[in-house]
């Protein structure tokens, strides 16, 4: 009778599952939100120079765990309906890191408002929070809780845990700082309409292909494996070129499976140019008190074609508070 049940209990779960018409790129929608994450191809792993900010919680709740500065994020992407099919949409973030001698905390709120074309997501407000930590010198851990509501017809509601790990493999044959990392993501409950899919284990491989000129060239690369609900593959490539150490062109590609099958194609890359600036403010006092006088500004833009009836064009910028500690500590023996 046990199994009976059982048999009967898996077969109405895959009923439920394939009666869901789980909306087009569903799975990656907040995505949308950032220029730095449309571009990113989805890496878990950093991609090709770890630039791990607050927003790539999205990606892998690990990826912050070496971060040492205070983080601010802001992003926003307009989403352009074709001639033939019109209409507007737009998607907005805003992120938060703080690092602290226990970890890295993070939280982000954004929201999606778009029913353009072949984009049916209605109108999404998501919070998410994040913890990650440095297990060792090479090995990053961390979750993220996140939860929302959704309104269209009606009112619907989200509540997820995110897992994640990062590995700093080092050089591998002719790769610079190689990487492996791995994530599980969803876990809990979806929007009804499908969006995310319930479980996503994702797996990915990051690293820099080459660098010349003292580093002020070099080339990265990322590659991720994704299924989700163990019911779908999506694989994501990405590509960045670095120039003078602050300027970064990247692209990021998508095969979705499920997508391809029901004859959505999304084979246009997305393309974004990244631009950093350095600001001193040694005036103000409070921004000297702190040791903020010297900062980072990260300017980014990107651009993708979404099958074929909707274009996006996203903006962002974030501040890094202070500068990187690079110096080894010291360490004296004996009093003088």
């Amino acid at each position: 009778m046990k199994r009976f049940l059982c048999a009967v209990a898996l077969v109405l779960s895959f009923s439920f599952v394939f009666s869901i018409d789980f909306p087009l790129g569903g799975d990656y929608a907040f995505r949308l939100t950032n220029p730095e994450l449309l571009t990113s191809a989805g890496s878990a792993a950093g991609g090709g120079f770890y630039t791990a900010g607050p927003s790539s919680i999205v990606n892998n709740p690990a990826l912050t765990a070496s971060e040492q500065r205070i983080m601010l994020n802001l992003g926003y992407t307009a989403l352009f309906g074709s001639q033939e099919v019109g209409g507007f949409g737009s998607g907005a973030q805003i992120a938060l890191l703080i690092p602290s001698r226990w970890g890295v905390f993070t939280g982000i709120l954004d929201g999606i408002f778009c029913n353009v074309g072949k984009l049916e997501y209605g109108n999404v407000l998501n919070l998410r929070g994040g913890f990650s930590k440095d297990i060792t010198d090479r090995l990053y851990a961390g979750f993220d809780l996140s939860t929302g509501i959704r309104w269209a017809d009606g009112v619907d509601w989200h509540l997820a845990l995110d897992l994640g790990f990062v590995y700093h493999w080092g050089r591998l044959g002719f790769l610079k700082d190689f990487r492996i990392a791995g994530a599980l993501t969803d876990l809990g409950k979806p929007y009804e309409i499908g969006m995310p899919s319930i479980a996503t284990p994702k797996l990915g491989v990051a690293g820099t292909l080459f660098s010349v000129s003292n580093d002020n060239v070099a080339a990265g690369f990322s590659a991720d494996l994704s299924f989700p609900m163990f019911m779908n593959m999506v694989f994501d490539a990405g590509l960045q070129l670095r120039i003078a150490k602050f300027i970064t062109i990247k692209s990021g590609w998508q095969f979705n499976v499920r997508d391809t099958v029901n004859k959505n194609y999304n084979l246009m890359p997305s393309v974004g140019l990244t631009v950093r600036f350095g600001i001193n403010t040694k005036e103000n006092q409070f921004m000297l008190d702190k040791g903020w006088q010297q900062s980072e500004i990260i300017t980014s833009g990107a651009w993708q074609k979404l099958y074929q009836d909707v274009t996006a064009i996203s903006a962002g910028a974030a501040i890094n508070l202070g500068l990187k500690d690079t110096e080894a500590p010291k360490i004296q023996l004996w009093d003088e």
